[in-house]
């Protein structure tokens, strides 16, 4: 199956899936690793747009799994590593070809009382960072291209 060429709406999406029956979906912790999951299909068009919870201990453990010795306000025991909100970015859609094609998209975290960006996610500070230069006139660019805010 093609990847489509345009923007994805959520309301393209049981179309585009129409053949599959799960999707990957996953997003960075503070080391830049990749950390997700496989849910069906049926759950992932349920939470394409407004997202779903998703542990906060990505963002507290290292490379191996191992909990850091000083952890984040976002995660730690105290708050006993809650739910934070993870909404898949549609723009990030991809095929996994040696995953059996699995559809895949990137996920971004978001505090969900402000649902402001959760800085220790790079997407987020990326976002944030982005909006902020874009709010004083600047863009940014990486190599030849032009950088956008992810969603």
């Amino acid at each position: 199956m093609a990847v489509p060429s345009g923007p994805i709406s959520a309301e393209a999406l049981p179309e585009l899936l129409s053949y599959d029956h799960k999707v990957k979906l996953a997003g960075l912790d503070v080391d830049g690793m990749l950390r997700g999951k496989v849910v069906s299909k049926k759950k992932f068009l349920s939470i394409a747009k407004e997202g779903f919870g998703f542990c906060s201990v990505i963002f507290g453990w290292d490379m191996h799994d191992l909990l850091y010795t000083k952890e984040l306000k976002i995660s730690n025991k105290e708050n006993g590593y809650h739910d934070i909100i993870a909404i898949p970015d549609l723009k990030s859609f991809r095929r996994i070809p040696w995953e059996d094609d699995i559809p895949f998209f990137l996920v971004s975290f978001f505090d969900p009382d402000s649902m402001e960006p959760i800085c220790a996610d790079p997407r987020g500070l990326l976002k944030t960072t982005l909006d902020k230069l874009q709010g004083k006139g600047y863009d940014a660019m990486a190599g030849s291209m032009l950088l956008s805010s992810p969603s």
